[in-house]
């Protein structure tokens, strides 16, 4: 299994870091010129709720269903996990209150961790059929450049210029 994890201290307070996450549907696509759509299918991200992401980054189009399989919150703390369909993919987003404002964590966990089949799933996965979008160089610097979107969107109330769909879909800027 590949685990990417990224985190960023942001400057503000906890509660524009929860209102940001409370409207998540709208926020995900505003959040990155490269998030297309979010549909949280039943209407929030309680555990068992249904999910769809896209974005596309350099020109691959990453297009995910599937479910939330965890949920908690608290006025200091949330952590939000997605399990793909597929059960090949987990995106966690995790949030909390500090002295300073707020720490967000962004990890996305890729692969099967079933002992020996796992290893040869994995294999073939991500270096044969799936090579080109298993980039974990391009995925982690998508998520660094997410957490910079953030600190600007809660620091500044800044969100990024959005990118046209045929320049998505070729790659360019």
């Amino acid at each position: 299994m590949i685990v990417l994890t990224e985190q960023i201290e942001i400057p503000a307070s906890y509660e524009k870091l929860k209102a940001w996450t409370a409207n998540f549907e709208e926020e995900f696509v505003k959040w990155s010129p490269y998030h297309i759509e979010c549909n949280l299918y039943n209407g929030n991200y309680h555990a068992g709720s249904k999910v769809r992401f896209r974005e596309i980054v350099m020109g691959l189009d990453y297009d995910v269903t599937g479910s939330i399989t965890e949920c908690e919150q608290d006025e200091n703390h949330f952590r939000i996990v997605f399990r793909s369909d597929k059960k090949t993919a987990f995106i966690i987003f995790e949030g909390k209150r500090t002295e300073t404002g707020c720490h967000f964590s962004h990890t996305e966990a890729f692969g099967m961790t079933t002992p020996v089949i796992g290893a040869i799933m994995n294999f073939l996965i991500f270096k044969v059929f799936f090579r080109k979008k298993a980039n974990w160089q391009l995925i982690r610097d998508d998520m660094i450049l997410d957490n910079r979107y953030l600190y600007d969107i809660l620091t500044e109330g800044k969100y990024p210029e959005r990118i046209p769909m045929d320049k998505l879909l070729t790659g360019a800027k």
